[in-house]
């Protein structure tokens, strides 16, 4: 017969360790299903050819292009970061080769990035030094919010070369050089201002990555540390998501909405939102979106709006540029709802790194840059998060992540475990009084 002293140990065990897969988060909806091992490799098929188009075409490189190969690199390293010793071998070493080609891939660009776009390279070269690695900017996973939905738009017109100046005091380049975590009250308002759109906010949410990256953390502590910023990210990504699902519902239109879907997908998903970003139902549109030769382009073919093809009925039946279709419609569209809502003229503010860059070939270089920048965001999420299986259609992320714990809080809560199964262990062999002594320590530590 077992003993109730055994089964009170077996019942605390389970418990603690429920509790430690439970955690502090919610679980994420179930309608977020899992990545075949297939899509993984798809998207690791994908990465290969852009890769391999950018080195044959290193000659046209800019800025945004070799930024672009470094966010590739990062992602990658991060996915390397996060395997385990049952992730497979083959799957190890395909990731690892993808990053190191990556990083080969840049800094054969270097040279040309330089000589194709001087003054940019000039102001943003400590970006293009090493590679981007994301950094989870709400520290755990995030969903978007409802609360946090923009009451107005702004009428604050961010000017480019504004938005340059901030961009170089963080990261201490250009007329900030040597002199990196400035961020001057002007900036901040800036790069905090709500209600922005399009652009203007990925490009807002993006000074929050540099921040973090450069290490410029002590800079906010006086405008509200850490807590001020994960709100300010969530409300920028909970509104970047209603943009999003309002393209999709009613179609992307070619060349511009395609280049900001992605860039959507990798600033907010590498922050932390993952189950509203790194969706299965976004990455084939993405993969579908890649030319044979790896470059990213307009693309006139399904999950595309039915404006375009109604664009291309009206009196006009010859060939029709799609990325010029997509911003006239667009243009109409924005002139409507300034109309509307008595707005300004609307703008993308903030800094597009460089302008787009069409190559002869039709390719488009801040695209091809996004698209990188979001597939290596997919296969980080999928190997940190465990999202890839052949066996079913669940999301289940890794139980010392999913308990929103992290290094040395996790190690503590399973040493707890432990500590409580020893003390019923040693009190099953000992004398009546100092079993009941370490019971009762035990039944102390699990009931407090």
């Amino acid at each position: 017969m077992v003993s109730w002293g055994r089964y009170q140990l077996v019942l605390t065990l389970i418990t603690c360790l429920s509790y430690a897969e439970a955690g502090h988060l919610d679980k994420p909806h179930s309608h977020h299903t899992s990545f075949t091992r297939t899509s993984l490799e798809r998207t690791l098929d994908a990465i290969e050819r852009l890769l391999r188009y950018l080195d044959r075409n290193r000659g046209s490189l800019i800025v945004d292009a070799l930024w672009g190969i470094r966010m590739v690199e990062g992602g990658l390293k991060d996915a390397l970061e996060s395997t385990t010793p049952n992730t497979e071998p083959g799957l190890v070493e395909r990731i690892r080769g993808l990053r190191e080609a990556a990083g080969e891939v840049a800094q054969r660009g270097l040279y040309y990035a330089h000589r194709n776009s001087k003054v940019q390279f000039g102001k943003f070269s400590e970006l293009l030094k090493r590679p981007w690695v994301y950094q989870n900017l709400v520290g755990g996973l995030a969903r978007v919010d409802p609360d946090l939905v923009f009451g107005r738009m702004s009428t604050l017109n961010i000017l480019p070369r504004e938005s340059d100046y901030c961009l170089m005091g963080i990261i201490g380049s250009g007329f900030y050089e040597g002199n990196s975590c400035t961020i001057t009250d002007k900036c901040w308002k800036q790069i905090t201002d709500l209600g922005q759109r399009d652009y203007s906010i990925t490009h807002q949410l993006l000074f929050f990555f540099l921040i973090r990256d450069f290490n410029c953390s002590a800079a906010l502590e006086h405008r509200g540390g850490r807590d001020e910023v994960i709100r300010i990210v969530s409300t920028f990504c909970t509104n970047i998501f209603i943009e999003m699902e309002q393209i999709l519902e009613r179609g992307v239109l070619p060349g511009i909405e395609q280049d900001l879907i992605m860039e959507q997908v990798t600033f907010c998903g590498a922050a932390g939102f993952v189950e509203d970003f790194v969706r299965p139902d976004i990455l084939p549109m993405i993969l579908e979106w890649q030319r044979d030769d790896g470059c990213f382009a307009p693309y006139d073919g399904s999950h595309l709006s039915e404006a375009i093809a109604l664009y291309k009925k009206s009196g006009n039946r010859t060939a029709v540029d799609p990325l010029k279709a997509g911003l006239e419609i667009l243009n109409r569209a924005n002139f409507k709802l300034r109309e509307a809502e008595s707005l300004p003229e609307l703008h993308m503010p903030g800094r597009r790194l460089m302008s787009e860059a069409e190559l002869r070939d039709g390719c488009m270089m801040h695209m091809s840059s996004v698209a990188g920048g979001a597939m290596s965001v997919y296969v980080s999420a999928i190997i940190y998060y465990n999202l890839y299986t052949d066996h079913d259609g669940f999301l289940r992320p890794r139980l010392r992540y999913y308990a929103g714990l992290e290094g040395s809080a996790y190690q503590g809560l399973v040493g707890g475990c432990l500590l409580l199964a020893l003390l019923f262990l040693a009190g099953s062999f000992c004398q009546r009084p100092l079993k009941r002594l370490l019971y009762s320590l035990s039944t102390y530590c699990y009931v407090g």
